[in-house]
C-alpha cells in the first residue's frame, strides 16, 4: 500500500470525528471533548505515563496526587480538539464575548518599537484559541507550525486554523516568511514548549531540569530588534482569558551565544511560570526532558 494510500486511509476516521464535533451544539461537542479525553486517558497507557512521570518530577507530587491532575490534562485536550474543530463557525462574536482579555497594551508597547512582535505561547490552555483570539484586536497575525507526517490531516487542520484569517507559517525554513511578516508589523506567535532537535536548540533548564529548548526566537528577536510578549488563552470555568504578559525586549552585549542563552532562560521562566498556575491546562503528555 503507498504512503498516500495510507495516510488517506488514516484520515477517514480522523475526519469523520471532527465532523461530528462541528455539527452538534458548542456546548455538546466540549462535553463530549472531555468525555473523549477521559478514554484517552484510560486506553492510553504510554502518554498516561510519561504525564505522571513529568508532573511526579516537576510538581513533586506522589503519584496518587499526579494521576489524579493527568486525568485532566486528558480532559482540556479532549476539550481543546472539540474546541478548535468549531472554530470555523464559531465567528467573532463568540471569541468577543467568551475571552476575556487582559495585558493587550503590553502588546501595543511593544508593538511602538516598530520592529513587529513575536508572540511566546505555549500548549497551555486552549492555545488554538490564541490567535482568533488575537485576531479580535488586530488586523493581521501568522503562527508557526509544525507539520503533520499526514497531508490529508495537514491540510484539513491548516484550513481550521485559516477559517479565522490566521496566516500559517511551517516550521521548517520559516525564517524568510517570519521577517517579512515582522516588517509589515505584524505579530508572529512561536510555540516554544516542546522537545527540540540538537541542530536547532539550546540546553537550558525547564522546572529545574535541562530541557533542549528552539533558539530560534531568541535569535529572531536579537537579529530583527522585535520584542518578545508572551501569550496565553486560559481556561476558567466555561470561559477563557486572554493573557498578555510584558515585552521582553532583545538584550544585546555583542555575544550572541550568551543572549541567545539569557533570552531563552527568560521564555521557559515565563511559561514555566504559567504552567505553575495552570498545571492541570498544559501538555504534560510530551517527552519534554529527553536530555
Amino acid at each position: 500500500m503507498s504512503s498516500n494510500l495510507r495516510y488517506f486511509f488514516e484520515y477517514i476516521p480522523f475526519f469523520l470525528l471532527t465532523r461530528l464535533f462541528s455539527v452538534l451544539p458548542f456546548r455538546v461537542s466540549v462535553n463530549m471533548g472531555r468525555r473523549l479525553g477521559r478514554l484517552v486517558y484510560r486506553i492510553d497507557r504510554k502518554r498516561r505515563e510519561i504525564a505522571i512521570e513529568n508532573i511526579s518530577r516537576s510538581l513533586g507530587l506522589n503519584r496518587a496526587e499526579a494521576d489524579v491532575m493527568v486525568k485532566k490534562v486528558f480532559e482540556n485536550l479532549g476539550m481543546v480538539f472539540a474546541e478548535f474543530v468549531n472554530i470555523p463557525r464559531l465567528g467573532k462574536d463568540f471569541f468577543a464575548q467568551n475571552i476575556d482579555v487582559e495585558g493587550f497594551e503590553n502588546y501595543l508597547s511593544a508593538k511602538n518599537d516598530g520592529h513587529g512582535v513575536l508572540l511566546l505561547g505555549a500548549h497551555l490552555g486552549n492555545w488554538e484559541f490564541n490567535p482568533p483570539s488575537h485576531l479580535m484586536r488586530v488586523e493581521a497575525a501568522s503562527v508557526v507550525f509544525k507539520k503533520t507526517k499526514n497531508p490529508f490531516v495537514e491540510r484539513y487542520v491548516d484550513s481550521i486554523r485559516k477559517s479565522s484569517g490566521l496566516k500559517t507559517i511551517p516550521h521548517r525554513n520559516s525564517i524568510r516568511e517570519i521577517m517579512a511578516a515582522l516588517k509589515r508589523g505584524e505579530g508572529v506567535g512561536i510555540l516554544l514548549d516542546q522537545h527540540t532537535g540538537e541542530k536547532e536548540a539550546v540546553v537550558v533548564d525547564f522546572f529545574g531540569r535541562p530541557a533542549a529548548t528552539n533558539y530560534g526566537l531568541a535569535l529572531i528577536s536579537i537579529k530583527t530588534g522585535a520584542p518578545v510578549v508572551p501569550m496565553f488563552v486560559v481556561r476558567e470555568k466555561e470561559r477563557f482569558r486572554a493573557i498578555y504578559e510584558e515585552p521582553v525586549r532583545p538584550h544585546k552585549t555583542g555575544d550572541m551565544e550568551k543572549d541567545i542563552r539569557e533570552a531563552t532562560v527568560r521564555f521557559n521562566d515565563i511559561i514555566e511560570k504559567y504552567v505553575r498556575k495552570y498545571p492541570d491546562q498544559w501538555f504534560w503528555v510530551h517527552r519534554r526532558w529527553k536530555v
